[in-house]
């Protein structure tokens, strides 16, 4: 199973675009064997880990692994991206600003079981967990290279943004 190959295939399509990394990592995930490297499944004692598996100007994948019960900060990606759950059960919180601007709002909860996989479009604010006790494993595809791109930690109660770098493992 190659996904990052299948995904640069669909780069080259005159269609490419969040929608057809979206089926491309569904029927990736369809697999049910355990095709994921071991190394790529594990947070190694921090409430979540981000293990880089490619990276380009253009485009970039990543293995997220979630502790349980763990709630990342709201944040943003600064592109699309297309989330897709390899092992586990995520609830994805996505957020709006209220208006007058006072703070962040849920706009939409979804619950993402293994095999699901969503478009997260540019401009979403939200925060990811892991369910059920367990650890969860998600498949992070961004249209850029969203080690160097320009990201915001939000406060949810105030909506102020800070810019922010999370510390993403790996040799890609």
């Amino acid at each position: 199973m190659d996904l990052i190959e299948r995904i640069l295939r669909t780069t080259t399509q005159p269609d490419f675009g969040p929608e057809r990394v979206r089926d491309v990592v569904a029927a990736v995930l369809a697999d049910p064997t355990d095709w994921l490297d071991p190394r790529h499944q594990h947070r190694g004692g921090e409430d979540w880990m981000m293990h880089s598996l490619y990276r380009a100007a253009s485009l970039s994948v990543l293995a997220v692994v979630f502790g349980p019960g763990i709630v990342c900060p709201a944040h943003d990606h600064g592109s699309w991206a297309v989330v897709g759950v390899y092992r586990g059960r995520e609830r994805e919180t996505r957020y709006r600003r209220a208006n007058p601007p006072r703070g962040l709002v849920v706009d939409r909860v979804l619950v993402s079981p293994r095999g699901t996989t969503v478009v997260v479009p540019s401009g979403t604010i939200h925060t990811v967990e892991a369910l059920d006790g367990h650890d969860a494993v998600s498949i992070h595809v961004y249209g850029t290279d969203i080690v160097t791109q320009h990201r915001h930690e939000y406060d949810p109660a105030t909506g102020a943004a800070k810019i922010f770098a999370p510390d993403i493992h790996g040799d890609a």
